[in-house]
């Protein structure tokens, strides 16, 4: 084993609030609803609903056509990275046909301050944020929260991150891609699939033209500020000739992304506005990262989340040289909460094999013999982002279990050895203190010791040993593994209960049509539930005894 020589990055993330010369659009935290309305600027596209996963990527879209966008927000803040990333999750709903109405903006913000102990992100409710924060928002489950089930903030007392509640959250995110500027026709199938993906770019009036249409050339080396927002659409022969702002200079090509902003509505085009295919930061990895909310779940009384941090990955975990590593997290399954169905990890190690163990615990510590671990699942990293491995359910024994993820990077590396600057390290996300340049603390971890383990080279230890042993870190980590839990019990058993909320809706009859349609999978339970005939097999005849029963002209 090697080991990376140590330089902790300063400026991992950057920040991404309002813009100070457009501070008016956030004096107001009005909502203008006539995001459907504004389309009337620009033409509609010809591609129907069902046309979108059959067709070749169109040269023209726009998911405010087809409804899949919520109204115009006013960000009050510097909090433009909270509006895009609600504005993405509220989008997948609405692709999903789940339309639940508008989240709170001002909750979510309030979860991303700083606790009571000190620990979280080192921010107030006014500063400006950054783009890895609402990933790890909304695949911790603490949000979104509906406007409707909570009372507004009061920011007139103390704001803390410990006020944020924990149950309030009706969908849970279980996987997000992150995107890049390199791969623009998969920046454009997620659009399509998802409604909307959650980027950033550097804002400056200087490359606005008429208010309506951006672009900043790579020769701009002027101030300017970041800003996040939603891209909604595209157009791939959007004139050039519409930008060129700043010193006349123009790309070199046509096309732009339809942008979903959170100024109001203070613009020609109802509060959206163009981004050339081709400026200089947007979906760069100066803002990394851009992303995309890839899958979503019902969350019920019956389905609990166990994670050992709320945050996410504030950084990779790529400091060992080794191809073959098992990233471990504990967990208590003592409670009713002890059917493991999915589980959740983020990685940037595109390319790699990984295995999914649940890894039986001893005297506090996750068993060392490999032999009495037993596989879950095993898949490759398709994308860089929250994995979501969904297998068939897992009955933990009662007591402290733990999950391991063991990823093997060496085929990336073929022929490579440590020392080449093409090397892959193998990698996983961690929730690890991040500061500035001036070492200003940007986030600080809350970790507990025998939370995390890691092994590689035969040899397993605890993750904050690790840390302070090999780093001199007294602060350290914890792993970005979480496990997607249900109890265990009979009352999940209820025919045509496909999403386990306990009702029958027309929820249940649209997600047993897409497991037909190949367009989503069904845990094992959901499946046991939409079989109707009780023939061991979902079809079409189990979908229409499912609408006669709501009809009332079946019964089971």
């Amino acid at each position: 084993m090697k080991k990376i020589k140590i330089t902790k990055l300063i400026a991992v993330i950057s920040a991404v609030g309002i813009i100070s010369s457009f501070g008016a659009f956030g004096a107001s935290a009005a909502v203008v609803d006539n995001a459907l309305g504004v389309s009337s600027s620009f033409e509609k596209t010809d591609i129907k609903i069902a046309e979108i996963a059959e067709s070749k990527l169109p040269s023209k879209y726009s998911s405010v056509d087809l409804g899949y966008v919520t109204g115009i927000k006013n960000q009050k803040y510097d909090d433009c990275w909270v509006y895009s990333g609600i504005g993405s999750f509220e989008s997948k709903l609405l692709k999903e046909g789940i339309n639940i109405g508008d989240m709170s903006a001002d909750w979510a913000n309030v979860w991303a301050t700083k606790k009571l102990n000190g620990k979280g992100w080192q921010r107030n409710y006014k500063s400006s944020g950054y783009s890895n924060i609402m990933p790890g928002y909304l695949t911790s489950w603490y949000g979104g929260i509906l406007e409707n089930d909570i009372a507004p903030v009061d920011f007139s007392k103390d704001v803390y991150g410990d006020m944020a509640p924990d149950n309030l959250t009706r969908y849970g995110v279980t996987s997000i891609r992150y995107l890049s500027k390199s791969e623009p026709d998969q920046i454009k199938k997620s659009i399509m699939d998802n409604g909307g993906v959650s980027t950033s770019y550097a804002h400056t009036v200087r490359c606005l033209k008429n208010n309506q249409s951006y672009f900043m050339p790579e020769s701009y080396t002027n101030s300017y500020l970041g800003h996040s927002v939603e891209i909604v659409g595209w157009d791939d022969n959007y004139s050039r000739n519409n930008f060129g702002e700043y010193r006349n200079l123009k790309p070199d090509n046509d096309g732009a992304w339809l942008v979903r902003n959170s100024w109001g509505n203070y613009n020609s085009l109802g509060g959206y506005f163009w981004i050339s295919y081709e400026d200089k930061y947007v979906f760069s990895s100066k803002y990394d990262p851009s992303y995309t909310i890839q899958n979503v779940m019902k969350i019920t009384d019956n389905v609990k989340l166990k994670q050992n941090e709320v945050y996410g990955a504030t950084y990779d975990f790529s400091y060992v040289l080794a191809d073959e590593i098992t990233y471990i997290n504990k967990f208590d399954f003592s409670d009713e909460y002890n059917i493991i169905d999915k589980v959740i990890f983020e990685t940037g190690c595109i390319g790699a094999d990984y295995d999914i163990y649940y890894i039986p615990v001893e005297n506090e510590v996750p068993q060392d013999d490999e032999s009495k671990w037993i596989k879950l699942d095993s898949g490759k990293v398709d994308f860089r982002g929250y994995i979501c491995a969904d297998f068939d359910d897992f009955t933990a024994p009662e007591g402290y279990g733990a999950i391991g993820v063991k990823i093997d990077s060496g085929a990336l590396n073929d022929g490579k050895t440590y020392d080449d600057e093409s090397y892959i390290p193998n990698s996983v996300g961690v929730g690890e203190w991040t500061w500035t340049a001036d070492h200003v603390y940007v986030f600080i971890n809350d970790s507990k010791h025998g939370d995390s383990f890691i092994k590689y080279d035969e040899e397993s230890i605890e993750l904050l040993d690790w840390y302070k042993n090999k780093l001199d870190d007294d602060i350290g980590g914890t792993f970005v593994i979480k496990a997607v839990t249900r109890k265990d019990n009979e009352e999940d058993y209820m025919l045509g209960d496909v999403n386990l909320d306990r009702q029958i809706t027309i929820d249940d009859v649209t997600l047993a049509q897409k497991y037909l349609a190949n367009l989503n999978d069904l845990s094992e339970q959901s499946q046991k539930n939409a079989d109707i005939d009780k023939n061991g097999q979902i079809n079409i005849d189990d979908v229409t005894d499912i609408q006669k029963y709501m009809a009332g002209l079946f019964e089971w």
